[in-house]
């Protein structure tokens, strides 16, 4: 071989490894990540699977999987009822493409529970690249920034809360690092915008108001930012990425907007019962992993897990750290001062303020100004003066954090205890090691994982919120429940059936909570809803999830006001559950043309009730007004449909009622004229026949409410972002080579400072 093919092989053989060097930080980081999000699996195969992932998320899922292999995106499910306006909830995600992806990629695999840990694990994944990529941003080496990347995930809040329960929380806060990345890349590197918007767009068109929320304040930090380093030619860029992206983001949150006036969102205001609401001293526990902060909760006093841990390095190593470092960095950090104040003051906030609500959830976003302050510090090498005294420091630290845990909840000293030592020894190792060698980032890194191993011990589950234990597999449910037959109504209540109960294979042969039943293939109101349906709810005494109190029975042999009907009669319904426990008809005689059908009761739990006589009308029509008949009602597609009638008296009022909610959105035609749609006493579509009219058709029909202005704003944001594109290329090419002196790569930062294992002259 030639010396010149020898150099060229020699090259490329030290490009190679140059590559996996590089690449060597992010695969370990990856690799932990995943390790650290199957601890949990050990003792708990559902961790993921739990309290609304498992009530709502995975119902929409699979719906949204289902509709898509079938070519259409769901907008509106009329058969889900009150859980089935996708584009009014906002948070279903159906304008997401990665969630999309994710759910008809998912959506073969039968065990719901596994599907959902792989979607979750892959969110997981995403957050801690997102932060690693802006841990370098900021200078940060790259295995100090696989730490930071590890961390992020695996704080409490993030990893019990928002993965175990909270997905679309999870997923927003999965691309708020990247959004906060492909900014600083566009304002300090050159960057494009169309990477800001696309970053942007994927945070927010997950529907989850908090995302947006945090792209503002990030494009708020910049904005800040800019002015002050004197880079204001970014502001037009920041601007109008921040404006496309809102107006990107229209079709996901104006059917919500639209939409609130008849749930139970209409009047959002700004008001504080101190509910999920931290406290300055609940954040001194941000360090201690087995502190349950003395917050308000679901029915407690105090949360049942560490919620507000983020990591045990971060307040014990503070005194080691180099402060004087924030004075030479204080401008590019400007966005990361302004984010952390921002987010501070919103933690420590009311409980709500207008639709924003609990700000527990807003910590997850807190933590990432927190880390990257902390870790450009750590970046910059450990303090080695003075040992003593910062020794003493850190160790105050970690008896004050224990204190104020034990504080809270006096009764779990043994456990707090055992949090501290296991802190306390990874303190010292860290400060032995330092930060500048592989060994110190290890401990760190290890540490992590291995005070998430502590936590688990404690903490198997995401305790304190509702645990359904449904089934896992789609086709057992499906099995299970076709014995259902048409629109059932279920009279029952999580809160009315014992822990033993609510187990795959005792309670749920029989009921189902949420909109599980949507999976099984059973349409029932019962479906869980972000939003609700107030009249509905009302009538039946129904909550988020679908239980109902007592009074729903009687309320379904009521007629409702304005017909001679009952209830279950206008909702077509055609099978009635009832939980013996809260509701005991046994003795009683079925309701006039219904049976009891024994073989339909599995369980002993529950009575359950068929129509016996055909309903009177087919399609979703329910009653029609004396003197008009209704010939056929057919479906025109998953939300439209066609019914023909004939009136006796074209000059005496008529309607024609429908077992289906009256979501905005809903238009209706007879003989291809606009029709009068009105909302009955309980929700339902009501279409009043013009005067006049003796025959005809009627058509009823769903579109998106608000499709026209979202159409335009979607227009406007994809004009601004290609005039945005089109107008940064033109500026480069104008723009002279050498303006003055280059901007700071900050990437070089750290070459720039004295490594902590570098003797210093200690000071007594």
């Amino acid at each position: 071989m030639s010396s010149t093919g020898n150099a060229e092989f020699n090259g490329h053989g030290e490009g190679a490894r140059s590559r996996l060097k590089r690449l060597l930080p992010v695969a370990v980081m990856l690799a932990l990540v995943g390790l650290a999000a199957a601890l949990p699996m050990i003792r708990n195969t559902i961790f993921y699977y739990w309290d609304d992932t498992a009530g709502a998320t995975v119902p929409v899922w699979r719906r949204i999987g289902a509709a898509v292999l079938d070519g259409r995106l769901p907008i509106m499910e009329p058969d889900m009822w009150r859980g089935g306006a996708f584009a009014a909830e906002a948070s279903t995600g159906i304008f997401n493409p990665v969630m999309v992806l994710l759910a008809v990629a998912t959506y073969p695999i039968d065990n719901m529970a596994l599907a959902i840990t792989i979607a979750k694990i892959f969110f997981l994944l995403v957050m801690a690249l997102g932060s690693y990529l802006l841990a370098r941003a900021y200078g940060v080496r790259p295995w100090l920034a696989a730490g930071m990347g590890l961390a992020v995930p695996l704080a409490t809040q993030t990893f019990y809360w928002d993965a175990s329960s909270w997905m679309y929380s999870l997923m927003a806060t999965a691309f708020i690092p990247w959004v906060w990345w492909t900014m600083h890349r566009a304002v300090h590197s050159g960057g494009s915008w169309l990477w800001v918007i696309i970053a942007g767009y994927l945070c927010v068109s997950l529907g989850n108001p908090y995302g947006l929320l945090a792209v503002g304040v990030i494009v708020l930090g910049f904005v800040v930012e800019s002015w002050v380093t004197r880079k204001r030619d970014r502001i037009l860029g920041l601007f109008v990425s921040g404006g496309a992206i809102g107006l990107l983001s229209v079709p996901v949150f104006l059917p919500l907007l639209l939409s609130s006036s008849v749930g139970f969102r209409a009047e959002s205001e700004t008001w504080n019962d101190e509910f999920l609401s931290p406290n300055l001293s609940s954040l001194l526990g941000l360090s201690t992993p087995t502190a349950q902060p003395w917050v308000s909760s679901f029915g407690t006093s105090h949360l049942f897990i560490p919620a507000l841990y983020l990591a045990w390095f971060v307040l014990p190593v503070l005194p080691w750290l180099r402060w004087r470092m924030l004075r030479q960095r204080w401008q590019s950090m400007i966005t990361v001062f302004v984010v952390g104040a921002v987010y501070l003051l919103l933690v420590l906030g009311p409980s709500q303020i207008w639709m924003f609500r609990w700000p527990l959830r807003l910590v997850t976003n807190l933590w990432f100004p927190v880390l990257l302050i902390w870790f450009v510090l750590a970046n910059a090498g450990l303090e080695r003066t003075k040992v003593k005294m910062r020794a003493a420091i850190s160790l105050a630290v970690i008896f004050l954090g224990g204190w104020v845990a034990w504080a809270d909840v006096p009764d779990n000293r043994d456990q707090i205890i055992a949090g501290c030592v296991v802190v306390a020894v990874l303190v010292a190792l860290l400060v032995w090691r330092g930060m500048a060698s592989k060994s110190g980032v290890a401990v760190l890194m290890a540490g992590s994982v291995a005070v998430l191993g502590v936590q688990l011990a404690y903490f198997p589950a995401m305790a304190g919120v509702t645990n359904y234990q449904f089934p896992t597999s789609q086709q057992l449910l499906k099995d299970r429940f076709k014995k259902y037959e048409g629109v059932t109504v279920q009279v029952a209540s999580t809160t009315s059936l014992t822990g033993k109960q609510l187990l795959p294979n005792v309670a749920y042969k029989d009921v189902l909570f949420g909109s599980m039943y949507s999976v099984a293939g059973v349409s029932s109101p019962t479906d869980y809803s972000g939003i609700g349906f107030t009249k509905l709810d009302n009538k039946l005494c129904m909550i988020y999830q679908g239980s109902v109190c007592p009074d729903a029975w009687t309320a379904l042999w009521k007629p409702v006001d304005g017909y001679t009907a009952p209830l279950a009669d206008l909702m077509r319904a055609q099978t009635v559950v009832v939980q013996n426990n809260m509701v005991d008809t046994r003795k009683d005689p079925a309701p006039a043309g219904w049976r009891r059908d024994r073989s339909a009761e599995a369980t002993g739990l529950t009575t359950v009730y068929k129509r016996i006589d055909p309903l009177p009308f087919n399609g979703t029509v329910s009653q029609a007004s004396v003197g008009t008949q209704v010939a056929e009602s057919v479906k025109t597609s998953t939300v439209g449909e066609r019914t023909t009638f004939t009136r006796s008296n074209g000059n005496a009022n008529g309607a024609v009622t429908f077992a289906r909610l009256n979501w905005p959105g809903y238009t209706a035609t007879v003989n291809g004229q606009p029709a009068t749609i009105r909302t009955n006493a309980v929700g339902l579509i009501v279409v009043d026949l013009p005067k006049g009219v003796t025959s005809g058709t009627i058509e009823l029909d769903f579109t998106m409410p608000g499709t026209g202005i979202a159409f335009v704003s979607v227009g406007i944001g994809l004009l601004l972002t290609i005039g945005l594109i089109g107008f940064s290329a033109y500026s480069r090419r104008r723009r002279p080579q050498d303006n003055g002196e280059p901007d700071l790569d900050t990437s070089q930062l750290a070459e720039l400072e004295v490594p902590d294992t570098v003797s210093v002259s200690r000071e007594s």
